[in-house]
């Protein structure tokens, strides 16, 4: 596939420069209904989902492939914001390869130009404080290896401790990796942690060591040692892809108060599919296969826990699915009497060569946000 978007990059680039980015494309387009208003309120009220877009590297622009993921202009007074994504399609009838594209609509989209600290100030802050007062709060970051959701979430993390030092609170953090269903805990030298459930049904990481951080330098030393035991493998798209799930815990305490906030912020393992990870030996390939059924697990858990909030019916939500929604029951579980807020960061790499696997994180990202 990707010789053939080689071949034709020039054709592509023609298609694409003859779009007009401020109007629904429409002639060399298959395009799915916009949504009527019906469909478009159907949001979950405590889930904000955004996207950002990495900007196209010096190795993507040698290579040959164009970009294939264009945000329209931001509309301050819409609801959700569009992205555009465009393919190459070999039709069987037309003399040549002909333009398909689908169009996204997410709450927030984040060009290739934003900075994180501006993610962080328009989607992440209020979640951050809302953990500072002693509630619950998670962020999600998704999609295809090397397309920034490490690096996106590594400095989301840094930005958090900060806020949450300056607000005075006692912090305590724990960074643990999933690798397949195993649990490591990535603070003690990645030793092997087990997951269970207490007699009370909470979720427990035995033998995880909690770090109390007094400043910032010493968090963004404790998440750099964190990082540097994360298990990483090659892929045909990155020479050193996470392979693993890394959930970072942070409690915070305000002074004089027994109330503890929770913020959980979760880099997931890559969505990859099967020829990025053909090099794969037999238990890589077994935890690959094991991340994605995870992955498949959560967003079952994060549609099944909105439906729940609103139905007056008992919702089953499938949390024992996998280890990391077992991790994150409290989340998730309907019964649990403590409202989270949730962010999720759909990440995508623009270039051609992965615009399949920017579509299947649109549509994750979208049905995420939706209550059936």
């Amino acid at each position: 596939m990707d010789q053939f978007y080689l071949k034709n990059a020039a054709l592509y680039q023609t298609y694409v420069d003859k779009l007009d980015p401020t109007k629904p494309p429409s002639h060399f387009m298959n395009l799915p209904p916009q949504p009527t208003k019906e469909t478009a309120d159907n949001s979950n009220p405590n889930m904000t989902i955004s996207v950002r877009i990495r900007p196209m590297l010096e190795d993507d622009i040698a290579s040959g492939f164009p970009c294939a993921v264009y945000p329209r202009p931001h509309n301050p007074t819409a609801k959700q914001q569009t992205i555009d994504l465009h393919d190459l399609y070999n039709h069987p009838r037309r003399p040549r390869p002909i333009l398909k594209s689908s169009t996204h609509k997410l709450q927030n989209v984040f060009d290739a130009s934003a900075s994180t600290a501006k993610v962080y100030d328009e989607v992440v802050r209020d979640l951050v404080m809302s953990a500072a007062d002693g509630k619950l709060g998670t962020l999600f970051a998704y999609g295809q290896t090397s397309s920034g959701k490490t690096f996106t979430v590594t400095e989301l993390q840094k930005l958090a401790v900060a806020d949450l030092l300056n607000r005075h609170a006692e912090l305590h953090v724990t960074v643990v990796e999933l690798a397949g269903n195993l649990a490591f805990d990535l603070l003690n030298q990645r030793e092997r942690i087990a997951v269970r459930e207490d007699a009370s049904g909470t979720t427990q990481l035995v033998g995880a060591i909690e770090h109390q951080v007094t400043d910032k330098d010493q968090g963004i030393e404790l998440l750099e040692k964190a990082m540097s035991f994360r298990r990483a493998a090659p892929t045909l798209k990155n020479p050193a892809s996470s392979r693993s799930h890394c959930i970072c815990r942070i409690k915070a305490t305000q002074p004089g108060s027994s109330t503890q906030g929770f913020l959980y912020m979760v880099d997931l393992a890559g969505s990859e599919i099967a020829r990025d990870v053909t090099e794969h030996g037999p238990e890589l390939m077994r935890e690959t296969r094991e991340n994605n059924v995870s992955l498949s697990v959560l967003k079952d858990c994060i549609r099944q826990r909105a439906l729940a909030a609103t139905s007056k019916k008992k919702v089953h939500v499938p949390i024992r699915g996998s280890t990391l929604t077992k991790i994150l029951k409290h989340v998730f579980d309907p019964e649990g009497g403590q409202e989270c807020k949730t962010v999720v960061i759909a990440c995508l790499n623009p270039s051609l060569a992965d615009v399949a696997s920017s579509k299947n994180t649109l549509r994750y990202a979208e049905l995420l946000g939706k209550i059936d």
